[in-house]
Parts: C-alpha cells; sequence; structure tokens
C-alpha cells in the first residue's frame, strides 16, 4: 500500500496531535516555572502592598 504525505489522515494528525501537544509542554514547563517559594511570595506581596496608590496615570 502507498501513501503520501497529502493523504488527509496524516494531516489530520499533524493538525490536531501539534497544538495539543505543543499545549501540553507549554502547561507542563510553565506550572513549573511561575511557583513561587514563600519567600518570594511574601517579598512580592509586600512590594504590592507599599506601592498601593502610589502609580500615577497620565
Amino acid at each position: 500500500m502507498e501513501w503520501d504525505i497529502a493523504d488527509g489522515w496524516v494531516w489530520g494528525l499533524v493538525i490536531i496531535g501539534g497544538p495539543l501537544l505543543l499545549g501540553l509542554f507549554m502547561y507542563v514547563f510553565s506550572g513549573r516555572r511561575n511557583r513561587l517559594n514563600r519567600v518570594e511570595r511574601e517579598t512580592s506581596e509586600k512590594g504590592t502592598h507599599d506601592n498601593w496608590g502610589k502609580e500615577r496615570i497620565h
């Protein structure tokens, strides 16, 4: 049986599978990278609290 790259099921697999794999990798790696430890979270919250209301919008 001969097939070429223009077969419908090959393109369907590429179109459906590619974004799914990309989304899965993005979910796994962004979830791992965005976790802050306790000290980083407290520092961020303190900086936000100290700067609250001091922004000037022009």
